[in-house]
C-alpha cells in the first residue's frame, strides 16, 4: 500500500463500485458484503462526499520522510517508559511499532476488524428477512439476503471511511488489534487536529504515544477483553427483534437500477426498522457503553498520569482531547453509533470520572482491579456512581461512602469497617 496517496493515483482501480454494482448485486454473499465495504471505505476515505460521485482526490503531496515512522518509534518506546508506572497493567512483550498510514490505507487495513463487531446484527438482519421472504417466491430468501449484505457493507464502508478522515491512532477506537505490535497512525489527521487544535505539534504527539500505549495495554494485555467485547455485540444482536415485513416492504420497492443511491435511501430511518428494545436488549446495550466510555476514560487518565509535569500544554492537550471525544461526530462517537451504542451514554467523560474518583479513593493498583475480570466491570448505576463499585469489589466499605470521605479515611488510618480488609474478594455473583 502506500504510504499517503498522490497525484495520479489509481482510485478507480480500488474503487470500481461505481460500475460494477450489478456484478456485486450478483456475486455478494454471507451477512455483509465486505467486497461492497471496502470500495465504499476507500471512496468516503479519499474524499467521496455521497455514493455514485467522483471522489475528489487529496492534493497532491509527498511522500513521508524516511524518518518519519522511526520519529513515532521513538515517542512510543519514550511513551512506554513513562506508562509504565502510570498503570499496573503490562506491556505485551513486543517492541511496538509505529506505521503511518494514508486515510484510504487506513480504511482497508483496519476493515477486517469490524467483521466481529458488525456481523452478528447483519446476520440477524438477514435471519430476519430471509424468513420473512420463504413465504414469498421461490429464491426470494437468497436475494433479499443478497440485498441485506449490500446494505450490510455500505453501512459498514460509509463509516470506516468516515473514521479514516478523522481518527488519529489504532486505539482512538474499542477494537481489538490485528497485531499487537503495530500501532497504525494517521499523519494527516494528527496535523489537521494540531492546527484546528494550535496544540504544540511535538508534546500533542508525545501524548498521543502514550495514549496509544495505554491503549495497547488494555486491548492486548487485558486476556478476556476482545471475547468480552464480542460477547456483548452478540447479545446486542440476539436479542434485537427486527421488524422483517417493514424491510420486505422497503426492499421490494428498491430501484436496483438506482445503484449505490438507491441503497443510500433505504438506510435512511432504517433504526425505526429493527423493533422496540426489549429489556435484555437495553441491558445488553447497556453493558456496551458502559465497556465502550471505560476504555476510552481509562486510556486519557493513564496518558494524563504518565505525562503529569512532563507537558507544558498538557491541561491543553486534555481540553481539546475532551472536546474530541465528546463530539457525537467524532471517531468515538461514530463508532458507538456503528454498534448501536448511545453516544452520551458511551462518552469517555463518564468513563474518566469514574477512574479519577477511583484513584482518588484508592491508588492504581485499586483502579485496575477492574480489569482482573469482567466480573469486577462496573454496571451503568456504578459508573455515574463509583462509590458502589468501591463498595461492592471490596475496596471502600459502608453503604452511604463519600469518595471523599473514603480518601481522608485511608491517608489518615481510620478505623475501616468490618469485612472492608478482604479487599480481594471477588464481587458478589
Amino acid at each position: 500500500m502506500s504510504e499517503v496517496p498522490g497525484e495520479g493515483a489509481d482510485f478507480f482501480g480500488r474503487i470500481p463500485l461505481f460500475r460494477e454494482f450489478a456484478r456485486l448485486m450478483a456475486t455478494g454473499s454471507g451477512p455483509v458484503n465486505w467486497e461492497l465495504a471496502r470500495q465504499v471505505a476507500v471512496a468516503t476515505a479519499a474524499g467521496a462526499d455521497t455514493l455514485g460521485m467522483t471522489p475528489q482526490l487529496p492534493s497532491p503531496a509527498a511522500a513521508p520522510e524516511p524518518g518519519q515512522a522511526r520519529a513515532w518509534d521513538d515517542r512510543l518506546r519514550l511513551a512506554e517508559l513513562w506508562v509504565d508506572p502510570a498503570t499496573s497493567l503490562p506491556g505485551a512483550g513486543v517492541a511496538l511499532a509505529a506505521r503511518p498510514l494514508s486515510r484510504p490505507d487506513w480504511a482497508e487495513s483496519v476493515l477486517p476488524g469490524f467483521a466481529p463487531l458488525v456481523e452478528p446484527g447483519a446476520r440477524r438482519m438477514t435471519e430476519a428477512l430471509g424468513s420473512d421472504a420463504a413465504t414469498g417466491l421461490p429464491g426470494a430468501g437468497d436475494m433479499v439476503g443478497r440485498l441485506g449484505g449490500l446494505l450490510a457493507g455500505l453501512q459498514a464502508g460509509t463509516l470506516v471511511g468516515q473514521l479514516a478522515r478523522s481518527v488519529l491512532g489504532q486505539y482512538e477506537l474499542a477494537m481489538p488489534p490485528g497485531d499487537p505490535a503495530r500501532v497504525l497512525v494517521v499523519p494527516e489527521n494528527v496535523s489537521a487536529f494540531e492546527q484546528a487544535s494550535g496544540l504544540p505539534s511535538d508534546q500533542l504527539r508525545l501524548w498521543l504515544a502514550c495514549h496509544e500505549v495505554a491503549g495497547q495495554r488494555l486491548f492486548a494485555g487485558v486476556g478476556w477483553l476482545r471475547d468480552h467485547l464480542h460477547g456483548v455485540v452478540d447479545d446486542i444482536a440476539r436479542e434485537t427483534d427486527p421488524d422483517a415485513s417493514g424491510l420486505m416492504d422497503r426492499l421490494q420497492a428498491l430501484d436496483v437500477g438506482g445503484g449505490p443511491e438507491a441503497l443510500q435511501e433505504l438506510l435512511e430511518g432504517g433504526e425505526g426498522l429493527l423493533g422496540p428494545p426489549s429489556a435484555a436488549l437495553q441491558a445488553a446495550i447497556g453493558r456496551l457503553e458502559v465497556l465502550l466510555a471505560l476504555t476510552a476514560g481509562y486510556a486519557v487518565v493513564i496518558a494524563g498520569r504518565a505525562l503529569d509535569g512532563r507537558l507544558p500544554a498538557l491541561e491543553a492537550i486534555e481540553t481539546a482531547v475532551r472536546r474530541r471525544l465528546a463530539d457525537p461526530h467524532g471517531p468515538h462517537g461514530l463508532f458507538a453509533q456503528l454498534l448501536r451504542a448511545d453516544p452520551e451514554r458511551a462518552a469517555a467523560a463518564r468513563g474518566e470520572r469514574f477512574c479519577r474518583e477511583v484513584l482518588a479513593a484508592t491508588d492504581i493498583d485499586g483502579l485496575d482491579r477492574v480489569w482482573a475480570h469482567p466480573d469486577f466491570l462496573p454496571n451503568a448505576e456504578e459508573l455515574s456512581v463509583p462509590g458502589r463499585w468501591l463498595e461492592r469489589v471490596g475496596l471502600v466499605g459502608g453503604e452511604e461512602v463519600d469518595l471523599d470521605e473514603g480518601l481522608r479515611a485511608l491517608l489518615e488510618g481510620e478505623e475501616r469497617p468490618p469485612g472492608q480488609e478482604g479487599g480481594q474478594q471477588p464481587p458478589p455473583a
